[in-house]
């Protein structure tokens, strides 16, 4: 048997074998980005708490 080959969601590029619906580098590159947007939204909090008067700590 032959494996059915699908076309990844994102990029749309054939891929034998697919899970999930998104290749591999497509799964890299998202989770990269969430990891980036994710440290944005705490670099973004501790300017609001300075702004208010609050000193933040980093553990």
């Amino acid at each position: 048997m032959s494996e059915e080959k699908k076309k990844c969601m994102v990029c749309g590029k054939v891929v034998a074998g697919l899970k999930g619906g998104i290749c591999e580098p497509c799964q890299d590159r998202i989770r990269r980005e969430a990891m980036g947007e994710q440290a944005g939204i705490s670099d973004r909090a501790d300017r609001e708490f300075a702004r208010h008067g609050v000193t933040p700590t980093k553990k």
